[in-house]
């Protein structure tokens, strides 16, 4: 596929190849950097692999960020791409935290398509 036929994404930028699917999200949280500053930030799509964020201050290619997600908990990763307004993190997780992370991510998915098909149900 040629980048002129790629469509952007959320962020602005061409979809790209991602080793999970990725599943949008709208949760807030905070994050730390190497530097110890902490800032919050919105996340914006998660998969078991990584997640894209906007957040006020970006980090650099390869820094480490822990971060804490409601309803996802402490994530820590790294970062492996910075865009305008954020950047994304591919997670150093365990195959136990993987599966679940996978299992709630599986949950958030089923509890947004449950709300929307209430939400256009008529009374």
């Amino acid at each position: 596929m040629a980048i002129a036929d790629r469509k952007p994404s959320l962020l602005g930028l061409p979809d790209e190849r991602h080793d999970h699917q990725r599943v949008a999200v709208n949760v807030l949280g905070r994050y730390m950097l190497e530097d110890r500053r902490e800032f919050p930030c919105q996340v914006v799509d998660m998969s078991p692999g990584g997640m894209a964020v906007i957040a006020p201050v970006n980090g650099h290619d390869g820094e480490r960020v822990i971060a804490y997600v409601d309803q996802f908990g402490r994530l820590e990763g790294t970062i492996v791409r910075v865009f305008g307004n954020g950047f994304a993190i591919s997670f150093a997780a365990t195959a136990r935290k993987r599966d679940k992370l996978t299992a709630r991510l599986a949950r958030f998915a089923k509890r947004d398509t449950v709300d929307a098909a209430a939400e256009r149900r008529d009374d």
